[in-house]
Parts: C-alpha cells; sequence; structure tokens
C-alpha cells in the first residue's frame, strides 16, 4: 500500500470513529463491525470499498446506516466514492470490540447509573 493509502486509511479509521452504532453507545470502528477497508484509485478517482457487518443480521436500518456512512467517508477532501459491502461471515462476536471500545462501554456504563 502506498503512502497515500495509508493516510487515507487513517482519515477513513478517523470518521468511522464518529459513528455511532444504534443500539450500542460505540462507534461502529470499535465495535468491530468493519471488517476491511480498501482504498482503489481508478482513473484519478479515490474509492474507499469498506466490508462491514453487523451485530444482528436481521437488522432494518442498513439503508440510513450505509448512507451516513458514505456521507462521511465522502466528505474527506481525497476520496471521491464510498462502497460498503456487508458480510455475515465471520459472524460478529463481542470479541470483536476494540479495547477502546470496551472503555466507551464502561464509561456510558458509569454515566448511565451515576
Amino acid at each position: 500500500m502506498k503512502k497515500i493509502d495509508n493516510i487515507i486509511v487513517e482519515k477513513v479509521i478517523e470518521k468511522l470513529k464518529t459513528i455511532k452504532d444504534l443500539e450500542l453507545p460505540i462507534n461502529i470502528y470499535d465495535l468491530g463491525l468493519i471488517y476491511k477497508t480498501d482504498i482503489e484509485i481508478l482513473s484519478d478517482s479515490v474509492y474507499v470499498n469498506i466490508e462491514m457487518t453487523l451485530i444482528n443480521s436481521r437488522c432494518n436500518s442498513t439503508k440510513s446506516f450505509t448512507d451516513e456512512i458514505i456521507s462521511n467517508i465522502k466528505s474527506i477532501d481525497e476520496v471521491d466514492d464510498c462502497r460498503i459491502k456487508f458480510v455475515f461471515s465471520p459472524k460478529w462476536e463481542v470479541t470483536m470490540i476494540t479495547a477502546d471500545g470496551l472503555e466507551q462501554l464502561r464509561n456510558a456504563d458509569k454515566n448511565n447509573h451515576s
């Protein structure tokens, strides 16, 4: 991966960390819903391809969720378009939550009980 790709991936991750899950008080990146992020450059256009999953495969809110992700990613200056592909293998598990995500959960729990 070229240096520019790494810079864009870092910006994509920053944007993904601003999007909260619909059910849990954690962003979708730290929740472990993002499985893969690829940068594709075709004819001087930059495409971000994201493979992600949902906690519940029967979730009906994928359209609004997808629109929010695409809008956030396309707001990055270097990005021309974003494509989301939902995958359900491997199945999401609690162990996929990052250390930052677990901290967000602990903090949310403290705020709810104070």
